[in-house]
């Protein structure tokens, strides 16, 4: 592996452990408020490179969102679905997943719903993103409507990636995301052909 490579999967660790201690002690605690400084303690990191990671205890709690960049290449893929699944899969292949650290987040939100409003807002921004990408694809393919189409897209596309997400967590390992992911892609796709020929 290439000293960049090292340094990349280090971040994610360290990443990771501060969100873990934060999640830990909101659940200890029974709050959404714990020190900075009892976090970087838990995570075994100075309070500096907490900030070094978060602006915010309230971003550490709440987690890296998804980042599709700007300039993902909207002609890959047969078909506007098939582009947002690829690129969505790019983006998800370069994360490393911690299934505990999910859970340990759901039931932080479960004890503390306002963090599953700020998880909504993150959810908005992906969206976003994704509708910008939809839209770019909608107008190479020749949509008269290209803002409507990769709106429905990029909707549509969410639910299959949450409907992964979720899968992969349920089934505690049983398969990858990628596999869980594409799985619910494609019931989509059936989803589809079935309501076309009816």
């Amino acid at each position: 592996m290439t000293d960049e490579g090292l340094r990349a999967r280090k971040r994610r660790r360290t990443s990771a452990a501060i969100q873990r201690a934060a999640l830990e002690l909101a659940l200890e605690r029974g709050d959404l408020h714990p020190p900075v400084d009892a976090i970087a303690s838990r995570a075994d990191v100075s309070p500096r490179t907490f900030f070094n990671y978060f602006a915010t205890r309230d971003e550490a709690l709440v987690g890296e969102p998804m980042q599709f960049p700007d300039d993902a290449d909207p002609t890959v893929g047969d078909d506007l679905l098939d582009m947002l699944e690829t690129i969505a899969l790019l983006v998800l292949g370069d994360r490393e997943l911690d299934r505990d650290l999910i859970l340990l987040r759901r039931d932080v939100m479960r004890q503390h719903p306002e963090l599953f409003a700020r998880r909504v807002v993150q959810s908005h921004e992906i969206e976003q993103q994704l509708i910008r990408l939809a839209e770019r694809r909608a107008t190479l393919d020749g949509s008269d409507r290209p803002h409507e189409r990769g709106r429905i897209a990029a909707l549509v596309a969410m639910g299959a990636l949450r409907a992964g997400w979720m899968r992969w967590v349920d089934r505690a390992g049983g398969e990858t995301l990628e596999a869980a992911v594409r799985a619910t892609f494609d019931e989509v796709r059936s989803m589809v052909r079935t309501a076309a020929i009816v």
